[in-house]
């Protein structure tokens, strides 16, 4: 006599999904950083591995390279199969030209834009290092003062993305060419930033003590002597 015997089986769902939208879409993998573990689908999964190697770099170990890499292990096994040698040498992990993106991208989001230039073969790092072959230049890219003096240093050329349409159509080719000239970096004066945030304070005060001072422009010179003899009271 033959006996069903029916076992419940529990199904494990990704936690992506269900902290984006609720939905319910069956986990493949688990992700564990020290005591805490995420249940994730093969979506999410690549999406954090892409991240994580964002964040930290490659790993130099050949069970944790990028996905580019793997396959071309995978392609050196398969075109090896059939030779009587057991031995199949394995390829070293990819190491992708570096970029510097500073200021904004006129058309892109923060995200978008450094996610394109992904897309294209680069890495995008915050400091230079030995790979980093091109620094891109959108709107404000001046106030970025370390990443012009890196470029600098480094001898990086510099790609401008601050004119219409240009960094669009480096997408579109393919490719980015450096050449443009560096940006002068902005020199913030101590004294005028000092001087900024007193006449803010004393705009503040004024207000507060019931003084009438306009948003812009200079201040009464009693209000600023009332100012100072009072904080200097206060002190």
């Amino acid at each position: 006599m033959r006996t069903t015997v029916l076992v419940p089986v529990e199904k494990v769902f990704c936690d992506a999904h269900i902290a984006r939208d609720g939905s319910e879409e069956e986990a493949t993998e688990s992700l564990t950083i020290a005591s805490h573990a995420w249940d994730l689908c093969l979506e999410h999964s690549v999406v954090f591995a892409r991240y994580l190697m964002d964040a930290l770099g490659v790993p130099g170990r050949s069970e944790a390279v990028p996905v580019a890499a793997e396959e071309s292990v995978t392609e050196a096994k398969h075109d090896h199969q059939d030779d009587t040698e057991d031995d199949v040498t394995e390829a070293g992990p990819v190491v992708r030209p570096t970029v510097l993106v500073s200021g904004e991208i006129p058309g892109y989001e923060w995200d978008d834009a450094r996610e394109a230039v992904r897309n294209l073969g680069y890495e995008v790092v915050g400091r230079a290092d030995a790979n980093t072959v091109l620094i891109i230049c959108g709107e404000g890219a001046e106030r970025a003062t370390k990443k012009l003096q890196d470029a600098v240093e480094f001898g990086i050329p510099c790609f401008d993305a601050s004119k219409p349409g240009a960094f669009r159509d480096a997408v579109c080719a393919g490719e980015f060419k450096g050449g443009d000239p560096l940006p002068e970096p902005v020199r913030v004066d101590a004294q005028a930033v000092k001087a900024k945030s007193e006449a803010q304070a004393i705009r503040d005060w004024a207000k507060a003590q019931g003084y009438t001072v306009n948003a812009k422009g200079p201040i009464p010179a009693s209000v600023r002597h009332a100012y100072r003899v009072a904080t200097k009271q206060a002190a």
